[in-house]
């Protein structure tokens, strides 16, 4: 039976194995990827770095760590995107098929948020560097270097040319139309904020794509319009969205990334007991909205 490949955070108890990874490998490859201990570092200081343990079994045999801020350096059309910013394997566990089983599953994961293409770059000279093995695995060569190395793109299957980079969360919505004070901060909100994307815009009426649900937002002056005798007191919260995570960890990055994008936070993370990490934030209208995981027992 094969043995599972998983990707899990770093943590204490992982991070000395992890840095002694980087002493396996050859004087070549330590020329093409930073050892792990500088990766660790530079991911402590750095908001957009996604990084993980790689384990084979119940063994660390690798490192990977992902840039969640790449649109600022692509093209607008392959936008979100990320950037695979390292990626060791041990020595003991190099030519095995781990680095293609390891990219499968990062390809999966952020495929699965919306993401539209993946960049690296790679150092050309070294006789041990992993340009074939990317080429191999299906990026293309861009042909253009960065701070001297080649910059190398895949595109991932699923994705959307401009759509906004979605937060590390699954929306899973059933058919809805909210009813609003204001479309335009209300638009920006489920937009800018939560990654949907408008797929029609008629001023008082926005609908969005959700992951092949309807998702819209219409303004209360236009139900008026139509039915001119209902009017309906606004009486504080009119509805909630709950945002699944896959981990417990997803709920923090969420909740920190959607403040930072203008959400206004209503309960910070915390593990409840129902076996849940939650925490909430609210709209510019006041609604406040769920993101959560399932804990781990």
């Amino acid at each position: 039976m094969e043995v599972q490949i998983t990707l899990r955070p770093v943590t204490s108890d992982n991070l000395r194995a992890l840095i002694r990874l980087s002493d396996t490998l050859t004087e070549s490859q330590s020329r093409c990827v930073a050892s792990n201990v500088v990766s660790v570092a530079q991911a402590g200081v750095s908001p957009a770095a996604w990084m993980r343990a790689i384990y084979l079994g119940e063994e660390p045999i690798g490192f990977v760590m992902v840039d969640l801020a790449e649109d600022d350096h692509v093209p607008a059309d392959d936008r979100p995107a990320v950037g695979l910013w390292r990626f060791m394997l041990g020595r003991p566990w190099q030519r095995k098929g781990y680095g293609r089983r390891v990219l499968d599953q990062l390809v999966a994961h952020f495929a699965r948020r919306g993401v539209r293409t993946m960049y690296t770059s790679v150092v050309l000279e070294e006789p041990e560097g992993p340009y074939g093995f990317y080429l191999r695995y299906g990026f293309t060569d861009t042909g253009h270097d960065v701070e001297g190395e080649r910059v190398l793109r895949l595109e991932l299957p699923g994705g959307t040319p401009g759509r906004p980079r979605l937060l590390p969360l699954v929306p899973r919505i059933d058919l809805v139309t909210v009813w609003v004070e204001a479309m335009d901060p209300m638009r920006a909100f489920y937009r800018d904020v939560l990654g949907f994307v408008v797929k029609t815009d008629l001023g008082g009426y926005v609908e969005f794509e959700n992951h092949g649900a309807r998702f819209a937002l219409c303004e209360r002056s236009v139900m008026h319009g139509h039915s001119p005798a209902f009017r309906e007191p606004v009486r504080g919260q009119r509805f909630e969205l709950a945002f699944r995570c896959e981990e417990p960890s997803d709920v923090d990055e969420a909740y920190r990334i959607v403040l930072e994008h203008g959400a206004v936070g209503v309960a910070s993370p915390q593990d409840m007991p129902w076996s849940q990490r939650s925490a909430l934030f609210a709209d510019p209208e006041g609604n406040i909205h769920e993101v959560f995981a399932e804990l781990q027992s």
